[in-house]
């Protein structure tokens, strides 16, 4: 019998226990009133670090590459992993060394020009030639405004942004620096995994409405409104593990795509679509118990298991045809028995109703 959507999401809100309950801490990117003097641009072909290009500017610029740092953008951001950026973001900041606590402090401009003559000089150029401001330079003419993100600066993290839809990546370096968006770092790390596969389910998809019932009408990525996502964790460590599994094949499997750029081969699409598929069916099996027909989980329970081999390798084609090997297994000891699911979520997506429809 198919619930209707109300009804789920009825019954999403009342899940007791949200993301703010898991999480260490919940909060927004950067902000700058010059963002196009921190941002900065990759030429299509450079062999020096330092080289960048100025949007503000329309010219080469130079930067030390230990102040600049990966940038990730509402436009540049995917699920489960970052699609490669040719933006970078200068940050001279550096860290403070205070005991336990971890803080990164903005590098006066003496000591700027000191240490990273290249950065002082264009910071400068940029205030001069763009602002046209020939003031001395000061600290608050390149100074960001994001203490949490400095605090979890190097930290590993979620980054969820808002695209078509929310959707979440995650950043096991901690050094993306993001400004549409919002950062989570759980209290548990072994929970990642599945925190990602959870926002980037339909579960997700179905936020939207969960705000709308509770009279929340601000932006879902917004820190005080995603503290407020539902979160059911499996009661079985089978299920966990399978979609932490999944989830790190689709990290492999999206960095395959983006690396393709727009030309994504419709074989790898499909079976990127295969996995997320999986983990979804996953996750709902999780958050509405029996979504899932017991023999097709026995068959993700016979073929799924953490690849062996190094998931970074630059040899991926032994990855992906172990990726290819594991789906076909699926769909044959799934066999032609009809796996009907036992509710659906009406208008929002479709899941097949048998293993062939993969």
């Amino acid at each position: 019998m198919l619930l209707k959507e109300n009804k789920i999401v009825e019954k999403i809100c009342e899940i007791p226990v949200t993301l703010e309950d898991v999480s260490e801490s919940i909060f927004e990117g950067v902000s700058t009133k010059n963002i196009l003097m921190h941002r900065l641009l990759l030429p299509e072909e450079s062999g020096s670090d330092s080289y960048y290009l100025c949007e503000g500017l329309c010219k080469p610029v130079f930067s030390e590459p230990e102040i600049v740092y990966p940038y990730v953008s509402g436009a540049f951001s995917e699920k489960f992993a970052f699609r490669p950026s040719s933006y970078r973001f200068m940050l001279p900041y550096e860290l403070s060394d205070k005991g336990k606590s971890k803080e990164y402090n903005i590098i006066p401009p003496e000591e700027l020009e000191a240490r990273f003559p290249m950065a002082y000089g264009r910071i400068l150029e940029f205030k001069r030639g763009f602002r046209h401001d020939i003031s001395p330079l000061s600290s608050a003419d390149y100074s960001i405004k994001g203490r949490k993100l400095l605090e979890y600066f190097n930290t590993p993290k979620i980054i969820a942004t808002e695209g078509y839809h929310l959707q979440a990546a995650y950043d096991n370096v901690g050094n993306n620096v993001f400004d549409n968006g919002c950062g989570i770092v759980l209290k548990d790390r072994s929970k990642y995994p599945y925190v990602t596969a959870v926002l980037n389910s339909p579960i997700a998809r179905l936020f939207p409405a969960v705000c709308k019932s509770e009279m929340i009408f601000s932006d879902y990525t917004a820190p005080t409104v995603l503290r407020r996502f539902p979160i059911v964790f499996p009661d079985n460590r089978l299920t966990e593990d399978l979609i932490n599994t999944v989830s790190s094949y689709l990290v492999f499997l999206n960095m395959q795509k983006y690396a393709t750029g727009y030309g994504v081969p419709d074989w790898l699409r499909e079976l990127a679509g295969f996995y997320e598929q999986i983990s979804s069916l996953l996750v709902l099996d999780t958050y509405f118990l029996n979504y899932i027909d017991p023999g097709l989980l026995d068959a993700l329970e016979e073929n799924i298991h953490p690849y062996a081999g190094d998931m970074d390798s630059e040899n991926s084609d032994n990855l992906l045809s172990a990726l290819y090997y594991i789906k076909q297994q699926i769909l044959e000891t799934s066999g032609s028995g009809k796996f009907k699911f036992n509710m659906g979520l009406p208008g929002m997506l479709s899941f097949p109703q048998s293993s062939e429809e993969f």
